[in-house]
């Protein structure tokens, strides 16, 4: 009785999740006009899709849990970079009937997540997060949104907004900051949820660690992202920025506070010895991702690919 009531939970939560994706993704749709795809899908779609992540990292640095905070800042790369990426491709090719081209200055995002991978070789080297490495991951993530940001005034320069533009932009800002209030109040109860009928049901530990949690930790993220592919046709590569934004902020900020709020608070680095294993993995995801969206289209089959790529992944995590 306990999985029903669980499963009802789910649900409810699920449906929750499904009004904040579409209420991001029609704060978006109205906000990209205005403001070009790098900073509506790159910075604010990718910065809202990762709040909660950020919550949580900080939550677990204050309370002492540093493992635990270094492997949710970078648990979602692979899940986003193979099965999300792959899934929005396949989902835009089934509603527009075409491949999905990238537009605009997309290289830019490639390239400081390129910078970020960088940082994250840098760092195991390093040996450990700190106020000082903390602060130059940290940096390459505000050059990125500084650098979107001057981008977006000239485009807005450009475009001459009007105060109906103006009351546009607004009301986008409004909808975004909405559907992201309503996916971090639903986050943490969805997560909860998810484990508890994994318990329930008596799947195994490793099959809830690898493949449930982080699915339902980025679930909020896929889902806005999904939804903006089907909003336009220019919406898929709006949200391929927008997986790039959101995996950077982790690879940078969400790194970066684990080693600040650490030095600050107590005093001491925090040693990443133990999670160099999934450090290297997500250089290795990384590089995959960069490869792969620098062609800049993408049909049916390399989707399928990069969706394949993800079980694989999976398979060989539980054969090893």
């Amino acid at each position: 009785m306990a999985g029903l009531y669980t499963a009802i939970e789910i649900t409810a939560l699920l449906a929750g999740f499904v009004l904040a994706a579409e209420i991001v993704a029609e704060g978006t749709h109205r906000l990209e006009p205005l403001l070009g795809q790098g900073m509506a899908g790159g910075v604010l779609l990718g910065l809202m899709g990762s709040l909660p992540e950020t919550i949580f990292v900080v939550i677990a640095v204050l309370s002492g849990s540093f493992s635990v905070a270094v492997g949710t800042a970078i648990g979602g790369n692979i899940l986003l970079f193979t099965l999300g990426i792959g899934l929005a491709i396949v989902i835009y090719a089934l509603k527009w009937k075409k491949s999905l081209k990238m537009k605009e200055d997309y290289h830019i995002d490639l390239y400081f997540f390129a910078a970020s991978t960088i940082g994250i070789g840098l760092l195991i080297l390093y040996g450990s997060l700190d106020i000082l490495s903390g602060l130059a991951l940290s940096a390459v993530y505000v050059l990125y949104v500084l650098y979107r940001y001057k981008q977006t005034s000239v485009y807005i320069k450009n475009n001459n907004i009007t105060k109906e533009g103006t009351k546009l932009l607004l009301k986008g800002v409004f909808y975004i900051v909405i559907g992201a209030i309503l996916v971090i109040l639903l986050s943490k109860p969805f997560i909860e949820s998810i484990s508890s009928l994994a318990t329930d049901l008596r799947i195994p530990l490793i099959l809830a660690a690898l493949v449930i949690s982080p699915i339902a930790a980025d679930f909020g993220e896929n889902l806005s992202a999904y939804r903006v592919v089907m909003k336009s046709p220019g919406g898929g590569s709006t949200a391929i920025v927008s997986f790039l934004g959101g995996k950077l902020e982790n690879n940078t900020i969400l790194l970066g506070l684990i080693g600040i709020i650490a030095g600050i608070m107590y005093g001491v680095p925090v040693s990443i010895k133990s999670s160099i294993p999934e450090l290297l993995t997500v250089i290795g995801v990384n590089i995959v991702a960069i490869a792969f969206i620098a062609k800049g289209r993408f049909g049916y089959k390399e989707g399928i690919i990069l969706v394949v790529l993800y079980f694989i992944g999976i398979a060989a995590a539980f054969i090893l």
